[in-house]
């Protein structure tokens, strides 16, 4: 059977090429008695990946104590066609190379600048990843393997499902303001090549590529969300206050309401100044917390990084707003709170990493009011990623169901349009209407009249 085809693969040959691939692993052997368990966890895959988890006790071949190592084996799921269809190809091969370069290379820079920043638990250990590789004895198709840490040993763990509050959301802020501080201070400090070279390794990730539908999933899934969407705000005038907040939605809605590809591949414009190495999907699903005794929040770790880019901060700052803080959170200040949060760690980091004053010339692109005026031209993008997911994350566990079901089956199909009409009722109508209100009142749909 195919599954105990490879079965057989992760517990044998591929456990060999882990123990190979690690300095620290290669004077160890797998125990004959119990040496690898292979578990796969219920609630860890997702649409397009399995996890697995393998443990493995290892014997020494000379001296010394045994060891236990418990790793994540990341397969992709689906035949050629759902992965083509899915961008699984492309997806997949960027995670790698974020792992694999990347993480690395900045690693490197906060060694070599001294800065008092503390990577260990930016992202889990790699042990191995590899992409675009054949194994007869695991299955017919090219593959990708990721070996990563089991980090659920140091304590990480996923957080609360949706809505976080300002301990959770301010350590997401601190932790991708660090990650993207090296994009600057390889720019800043003179390091431009190397920036180049790790973004030319990135495959492009758009909407609308040479004329055409890119993300096919994405721009189905766009345009149901804005078919529910204007419907819901058409039928509730009252929601819409203000001339201004008004016309700007209109706008919104007569350039981009059957086109949002287009809308979104403008969001991923780059520039020189301001575009970083981004996570990419940067929500609460992609990141791990650890908890401390008294059951605050005391860390974060970065994971899943498929959808990863070169663009805008903005891309991964929206997005996590918007889907993870709740519209609650916004008043009174907190939305500005949370950008502040961002920009003063952003500046610390950068100013450890190239050693100069914030007071430096070379800083006064990167001040709060130039970069809260290069966000705003961006910021739309994490609104209209949080509305297309919302739905699902506010659906009953019958309708998430029912969604899986016809996004693996034919995501074009009328089925899943009429599932994702509904899914998730009035909670979702008044989230994803709050979110686009909120985007409007904000300014972030001024850049539409340009």
């Amino acid at each position: 059977m195919e599954v105990d085809r490879k079965i057989k693969f992760l517990t044998t040959e591929l456990v060999q090429k882990i123990i190979a691939s690690n300095d620290d692993l290669k004077e160890y052997r797998v125990a004959e008695e119990n040496g690898c368990t292979l578990t796969t966890p219920q609630g860890l895959d997702g649409f397009m990946s399995v996890i697995h988890r393998l443990q493995l006790n290892l014997q020494p071949t000379g001296t010394g104590a045994s060891k236990t190592v418990t790793v994540m084996v990341k397969v992709m799921k689906g035949d050629d066609d759902f992965r083509k269809k899915s961008l699984g190809l492309v997806l997949f091969p960027n995670e790698i190379n974020v792992y694999g370069y990347v993480v690395p290379a900045f690693e490197q820079l906060v060694r070599s600048s001294g800065a008092q920043l503390d990577f260990s638990t930016l992202c889990p250990r790699i042990y191995m990843a590899e992409a675009g590789v054949r194994y007869p004895a695991y299955s017919d198709q090219e593959e990708t393997f990721l070996v990563m840490e089991d980090v659920s040993a140091r304590g990480f763990i996923p957080g609360p499902r949706l809505n976080l509050d300002q301990c959770h959301l301010q350590l997401m802020a601190r932790k991708v303001a660090q990650f993207h501080a090296c994009s600057y201070a390889l720019r800043i400090g003179g390091q431009s090549d190397q920036l180049r070279g790790l973004v030319k390794r990135i495959i492009p990730l758009n909407f609308i590529q040479d004329g055409k539908i890119f993300f096919e999933s994405y721009d189905v899934v766009f345009k149901v969300v804005f078919e529910r969407l204007f419907r819901y705000l058409d039928g509730r005038p009252e929601l819409l206050e203000s001339d201004c907040v008004r016309g700007r939605i209109e706008t919104l809605k007569q350039r981009y309401g059957t086109t949002p590809s287009e809308l979104m591949q403008r969001c991923l414009e780059r520039d020189d100044t301001y575009s970083v190495i981004l996570h990419g999907d940067y929500n609460r699903n992609n990141v791990l917390f650890r908890y401390g005794t008294e059951g605050a929040p005391s860390d974060v770790m970065l994971i899943d990084f498929q959808e990863n880019r070169y663009g805008s901060p903005a891309l991964d700052l929206s997005f996590y707003m918007y889907m993870n803080m709740p519209p609650e959170e916004w008043a009174n200040g907190g939305w500005e709170q949370l950008l502040a949060v961002y920009h003063e760690e952003l500046m610390r980091c950068i100013c450890e990493l190239v050693q100069l004053p914030p007071s430096h010339s070379s800083l006064e692109p990167y001040r709060f009011d130039r970069m809260a005026t290069h966000l705003r031209r961006h910021f739309i993008y994490g609104a209209i990623i949080a509305i297309k997911f919302l739905p699902c994350m506010l659906a009953s566990e019958q309708e998430v169901q029912e969604i899986v079901h016809h996004f693996h089956t034919d995501v074009t199909a009328d089925a899943f349009r009429q599932i994702y009409l509904v899914a998730g009722g009035q909670v979702v109508n008044d989230r994803i209407s709050k979110v686009i209100v909120h985007a409007a009142e904000q300014g972030y749909l001024d850049f539409l009249q340009s």
